[in-house]
């Protein structure tokens, strides 16, 4: 993760950030509130700055194969031979060099249905995947579960979240649709090998991986 200064930007973000509360607030079915978070939760919370502080700096495009990393996380949810978390080497282990974050979208559950909470979140991912230095650039929503409940349910499940944010995306705060792709891995990459059913399992990584052709 590489940190900056993105003082010149700012007065652009709080623009595009008021008209996705805007958007936020007309989904919800909440009355528009101002671009203000509350002292107490103002360090907790997730900010574009941060997020696009994170997605910056790829310097080499990868080879990721989208319909390859299904067909991956596909054939090992299949396969009794690698059912221990433990001894599951990762998918795509070039997802870990390259500009990213990790953050928790709430679905509805066993559910691809976003809860309405985390739409602000959606909000600020997108106003930073609209900062100029990542407007030529493509992402890859990748959604994971824990390990409950059977493998192949879960990659299915993971897929279709990855899709649904990806489709608000570009849905509600129109990011170009050539920009985002998903996939998802179910409980095939754990982020916690040991527990494998813990909660830190289930999260959704935001992947730089190219430029647009």
């Amino acid at each position: 993760m590489q940190s900056g200064d993105y003082g010149r930007w700012v007065p652009v973000m709080r623009t595009t950030s008021m008209k996705s509360l805007l958007v936020i607030a007309a989904l919800a079915g909440f009355a528009p509130i101002p671009f203000a978070l509350h002292p107490a939760h103002a360090q907790a919370a997730l900010s574009s700055n941060d997020i696009a502080n994170s997605l910056k700096g790829l310097e080499t495009t990868p080879n990721i194969d989208v319909v390859v990393l299904r067909q991956q996380a596909l054939a090992r949810a299949k396969s009794v031979a690698q059912s221990s978390a433990l001894n599951r080497p990762p998918i795509a282990e070039q997802l870990f060099k390259l500009p990213q974050f990790t953050v928790e979208i709430q679905f509805n559950l066993d559910s691809a249905v976003i809860r309405h909470e985390s739409y602000r979140t959606l909000g600020r991912i997108a106003d930073a995947l609209y900062h100029p230095v990542l407007l030529d650039y493509r992402f890859l929503v990748v959604g994971h579960t824990d390990s409950t409940g059977k493998r192949e349910y879960n990659l299915n499940l993971s897929q279709k979240r990855a899709e649904a944010i990806r489709e608000v995306l570009i849905t509600t705060f129109k990011i170009a649709p050539q920009r985002v792709m998903a996939v998802g891995l179910g409980e095939e990459q754990l982020q916690d090998p040991a527990h494998p059913a813990a909660a830190v399992n289930r999260r959704v990584q935001i992947v730089t991986i190219g430029k647009q052709k």
